[in-house]
């Protein structure tokens, strides 16, 4: 007898659509493809597929399409931006399914979907309801949990979030997820990077990270999770918009120097299609050697093409007068020659440099 395929999960979350963005919207396009050419029976995202409520009704035609006919169902979970979109009734698209209360799962690809709407809701509130929903589910089947939250004993910063303020969004701990009879627990609201935790042998606590880069702070190819009964996550990197952070130390002392223009150059030769570059240019700089600082900075421009996204941050300074100074050229060469580290060494000629800096202005 043929064996059934395994149950494949392809799990997103934070596409953040808007009007424009064409960046996000050809995210939604990959990872559409993804779930066909992959064999995903669900496409499940877990919160903020709309960058804001209002978005839902003037972008819901659109999705239809996208949705419709892919050969998977999908599965929404509303998250902190868009949780007033989905009014019960509204039409996403053939095979579309949203949880809008965490009482009432949703089936789809022979698995119950649970969930946790957005709501404001403290962490002891969090794991009391979680703690409730234990009692719902039943022995038999599978269950999987869509969570948009914050994970409090996660190593993240506050910028992993992507662009949201100082507030909480029902917070929780893994602890609050161990015992919960589900097969994964497929979260969103971190934007930054793909991580995961198991809960127990076999089961995981899943954020994928935003499938497409909405801020500056998410650098680096962005990725997907494959969800499969039994099996460890599998994390797939994305052919999408994303930001790559390249940060020049001019050092005028090396030796020998190296060329910033020519460094910059080296380090775009691979750079992914998709990427665009943050640049930031700091430490010192020959001018008596290198050129201008306005010829420098046009010169990296140059460099960097279209690639470049933005203003760069150029933190650089010319010291080429100050290097020309009899006393510093002294002051460097008994540096040299002390058995100081190196780390400690380049502190002191830094603090050196500034000083004769504020003497000369």
């Amino acid at each position: 007898m043929e064996q059934a395929a395994p149950m494949k999960i392809l799990h997103t979350s934070d596409l953040h659509l808007c009007e424009g963005a064409a960046e996000r919207w050809a995210a939604l396009d990959e990872l559409t493809g993804l779930a066909r050419r992959r064999g995903a029976s669900v496409l499940a995202i877990a919160g903020d597929l709309f960058d804001q409520h209002a978005d839902a009704a003037l972008l819901r035609p659109r999705l239809r399409d996208i949705f419709s006919g892919g050969g998977f169902s999908t599965v929404i979970l509303p998250g902190n931006h868009d949780y007033r979109a989905y009014r019960s009734g509204l039409f996403f698209g053939e095979g579309v399914r949203v949880i809008r209360h965490w009482r009432e799962p949703v089936e789809a690809g022979g698995i119950r979907f649970w969930g946790m709407p957005y709501e404001p809701l403290s962490s002891a509130a969090l794991a009391l309801r979680l703690r409730e929903l234990s009692t719902l589910i039943p022995e038999e089947g599978i269950d999987i949990l869509l969570y948009h939250g914050e994970l409090l004993d996660a190593f993240y910063a506050r910028e992993d979030l992507g662009g949201e303020g100082p507030g909480r969004y029902m917070p929780a701990r893994l602890d609050y997820f161990r015992d919960l009879p589900v097969s994964a627990v497929l979260a969103g609201h971190f934007h930054s990077r793909f991580t995961a935790w198991e809960l127990s042998p076999g089961r995981f606590f899943v954020y994928p990270g935003s499938p497409v880069a909405v801020t500056r702070r998410e650098t680096g190819p962005r990725k997907v999770h494959l969800w499969q009964v039994g099996a460890s996550p599998e994390e797939i990197a994305l052919d999408t918009f994303h930001f790559v952070e390249e940060r020049l130390h001019l050092d005028p002392f090396a030796s020998p120097q190296t060329d910033p223009v020519a460094l910059l150059r080296r380090r775009l030769a691979n750079l992914h299609l998709q990427a665009r570059l943050l640049l930031t240019v700091e430490g010192f700089y020959n001018g008596q050697e290198g050129g201008s600082e306005e010829e420098l900075v046009k010169s990296l421009q140059q460099a960097a093409g279209e690639k470049l996204y933005g203003e760069p941050e150029f933190s650089f300074m010319d010291i080429g007068e100050i290097l020309e100074d009899p006393l510093f050229r002294l002051f460097h060469r008994k540096l040299a020659a002390t058995d100081y580290p190196g780390e400690l060494k380049e502190r002191i000629q830094k603090a050196a440099i500034r000083a004769m800096m504020e003497v000369r202005s």
